[in-house]
């Protein structure tokens, strides 16, 4: 079999992160024809699809997933290679980094990216921090924050992003729950009482969306901040909520709650990195980026 070269796995590695050909070219200025292209050469290679198209996303098959991720790991290798002769040295720094990042992420992403610094920058500190979407295109420029994860966001141009993870949903119910039970359907979704998890005071949730464009709105009884305080809510009451399964299943800690497949159409909840173009080449911030990749594949893989 003949090797590739790195330009297509390049273009694998985009067209994984951001689900889309056109937003990949936009990332890597190519034009769409040379994204396909790529992907045809790909596809040839290893005789799989690759990517299926569902709506207006491309959902990665698994051994996509598997390329796109070992491609990535090997390419920041290289960029490490390059890196070297750079004035930035992990394990001599003394500076702390900062990450914006939710709270659906930050108990599954941070233990294991603060895991990874102290090992390879034993002097730095990370600080976790929840910021605006509002203002996150200055706090990131100003450089109160190297970089931040969340769901999809209109930012300015100068502000770079890649898609870098994506949240599965589920319903968790109190066991015993007279409606919620395991062949739980949309009927008996919508007749329960529902725990909203948002941070503003107002407005829909990523489920209410979906539903919304099915013609149908649920119940609220409770709007809460945190996923761990709608967990403990819906453990001891008739209550349920809907939030990434992941994270349920960290707090699923008794057998008082079952966690149960959402009865329509969800979809996958994507997360992107982000940063300001005016650090995209800076050493110390390229190398903080890299250790949030790491931890989110650590986290998708555990």
């Amino acid at each position: 079999m003949r090797r590739p070269d790195l330009n297509i796995l390049v273009i694998l590695c985009a067209v994984y992160r951001e689900g889309s050909v056109t937003r990949a070219a936009e990332r890597l200025n190519l034009t769409q024809s040379a994204i396909s292209h790529g992907l045809g050469r790909l596809r040839l290679l290893f005789d799989d699809p690759l990517f299926v198209r569902k709506g207006n996303r491309l959902i990665s098959t698994p051994l996509a997933r598997s390329l796109a991720e070992d491609a990535a790991e090997g390419l920041e290798r290289l960029e490490a290679l390059f890196d070297r002769q750079s004035s930035f040295d992990p394990a001599a720094n003394i500076r702390t980094f900062s990450l914006g990042v939710r709270d659906v992420l930050e108990a599954s992403l941070v233990p294991p990216l603060i895991d990874m610094m102290v090992e390879e920058a034993p002097q730095s500190t990370l600080v976790s921090l929840h910021v605006r979407r509002s203002a996150l295109a200055t706090r990131l420029a100003s450089g109160a924050v190297d970089a931040a994860v969340d769901v999809c966001l209109e930012q300015p141009e100068e502000v770079m992003s890649e898609r870098i993870s994506d949240e599965e949903f589920c319903v968790v119910a109190r066991r015993g729950h007279p409606l919620a039970c395991d062949a739980l359907n949309l009927d008996a979704y919508l007749d329960c009482q529902h725990v909203l998890v948002s941070g503003r005071q107002e407005g829909d949730a990523y489920e209410d969306a979906k539903l919304r464009s099915l013609g149908h709105r649920r119940q609220i009884r409770l709007r809460c901040q945190h996923y761990l305080a709608a967990y403990r809510a819906v453990r001891g009451s008739d209550l349920i909520a809907t939030m990434p399964r992941r994270l349920a299943v960290m707090f699923h800690d008794s057998e008082e709650v079952e966690l149960l497949p959402v009865p329509f159409e969800i979809g996958h909840m994507d997360f992107h990195l982000y940063w300001h173009a005016s650090r995209d080449a800076e050493p110390g911030n390229r190398w903080f980026r890299q250790m949030v990749r790491r931890a989110v594949r650590w986290r998708e893989a555990a």
